[in-house]
């Protein structure tokens, strides 16, 4: 093939058959330099002739620094570049890794040939920084935060100091721990914290950590390349780390996670580099992390079930959220503040709440919490008659909160700790209809603590559930 100057062979290409430009070598450059995205011009050889600005800001490198490469030099996997300069073959959407000055750099890729008289001189490779599709993508699927610090209703005092505590930890980017029963509300603190700080343009990516599959937690969290595994997506797959990356992860229930994830999150969060299941570079990320948890995470610690490690690393702030039965002043502004937002939803059906309603809500105890009263407001507004919520469709438990009460103060006699807990146990069993997260949560302790118990006590999941049903 005839050896061909690469600049005259670009300027060649914008001219018509009669030799008059219709660009001038000028505009070609701003547009070359102002497209959206990253630009890469290689001649045959592999040799990098012109990078555009975008292209120079997703690689964090100068231009000429980079020309001292071949292409080969600073990419993964090039046989698609092979294929477009010895074959002429376009490909679209690669995902690709970048190697610059030690650091991983995931871009979608195209590659497109240049010809001069039907001879490949060259290829314009356009390149698309992974963190941009991830943005895209977390607005359409939802990883964004909606609630505030405005909403999170609450008149108790202690509560309040712990909203200002939120606000004041929000403003750095330090891990912050929450921890509080089930349906005290965890997500909604979390969300809140995001939207207060400066990462609230990012994405806010929730992970429920016990609703992961054992053996999917590391791939989930981390991702994977093509191949990895059985089953593995062809093009790989970003981690909700990844996901997360210029935002804030949220890591639900951060005590269901298996040991060895908890050495790998730990190491994630000291380097705030993750490498892919299946991979072998690492890749820098940008997060925050919050985390959340319905136990005691100390004492899994001295239990040898959670890291004290990664324990210390989550908890450098801790928020508490206080159960709803020790803030009873809250159970009206929050049934006020549901009401209202059921009325302003079904216009033209405004509904009242009855003083007896109000009064049986303020008696209950509350095991589920802000969930729970929310869950009964809203069906008692549905079911109600002429317009007024009462009482007179609440259910049993609610009603017979009055003789619980009043029997507190009775005294009991006292029986040992391992019968009390073996009870308490096979109750929690039984009320979960044999669900063993849920009977964990239930509790406040982890899978692996009532496994252990069940084994300790000789618990016959099967046995006791029949014995319920008869």
């Amino acid at each position: 093939m005839e050896n061909y100057d690469n600049s005259i062979c670009l300027e060649d290409l914008f001219s018509d058959e009669n030799g008059e430009k219709f660009l001038s070598i000028s505009v070609l450059q701003t547009a070359f330099n102002v497209a959206y995205e990253g630009l890469i011009l290689i001649d045959e050889n592999y040799n990098i002739l012109k990078i555009n600005t975008m292209g120079l800001n997703i690689l964090n490198s100068t231009e000429d620094k980079l020309k001292k490469y071949s292409i080969k030099d600073i990419i993964r996997n090039y046989k698609f570049i092979d294929d477009c300069l010895q074959n002429g073959i376009h490909k679209f959407s690669i995902d690709s890794s970048f190697l610059i000055n030690n650091n991983s750099i995931r871009c979608i890729t195209n590659i497109m040939p240049v010809k001069l008289q039907d001879s490949i001189i060259g290829a314009i490779i356009s390149i698309r920084d992974t963190r941009h599709i991830h943005k895209l993508v977390n607005n359409v699927v939802g990883y964004k935060a909606s609630y505030t610090f405005d909403d999170i209703i609450t008149k108790n005092q202690k509560m309040k100091s712990i909203v200002e505590l939120a606000k004041k930890a929000s403003e750095s980017d330090c891990s912050i721990l929450i921890d509080g029963n089930s349906g005290t509300g965890k997500e909604l603190f979390a969300q809140a914290i995001h939207n207060h700080s400066n990462r609230c343009h990012g994405p806010f990516v929730a992970v429920n950590c016990a609703a992961i599959p054992r053996e999917l937690v590391e791939s989930e969290l981390f991702g994977y390349e093509k191949g990895a595994f059985t089953g593995a997506s062809k093009g790989g797959y970003p981690g909700k780390f990844e996901l997360a990356d210029g935002g804030t992860i949220f890591l639900d229930e951060i005590g269901e996670l298996p040991l060895d994830i908890q050495s790998k999150l730990l190491r994630v969060l000291d380097n705030l580099k993750i490498m892919r299941v299946g991979g072998t570079h690492e890749k820098k990320i940008d997060i925050r992390v919050l985390a959340a948890t319905n136990r005691n995470l100390s004492e899994e610690v001295s239990n040898k079930n959670f890291r004290g490690d990664l324990y210390y690393r989550l908890n450098v702030i801790n928020v508490h959220l206080i159960p709803l039965k020790d803030r009873v002043e809250d159970v009206e502004a929050l049934t006020n503040c549901f009401v209202d937002k059921l009325n302003i939803k079904n216009p033209g059906n405004f509904k009242k709440i009855a003083p007896e309603f109000m009064d049986k809500l303020k008696a209950y105890h509350w095991p589920g919490n802000v969930r729970e009263l929310r869950n009964i407001v809203e069906r008692s507004y549905y079911i109600c008659e002429d317009n007024i919520i009462t009482d007179k469709f609440l259910n049993n438990k609610l009603m017979k909160n009055e003789h619980h009460n009043c029997c507190i103060g009775k005294e009991e006699p006292i029986v040992p700790l391992d019968i009390l807990e073996h009870k308490a146990i096979e109750k929690a069993l039984i009320h979960c209809k044999g669900n063993i997260v849920q009977a964990s949560e239930l509790l406040g302790i982890s899978r692996a603590t009532i496994y252990r118990k069940i084994n300790k006590y000789n618990i016959d999941l099967n046995e006791i559930l029949e014995d319920k049903q008869n």
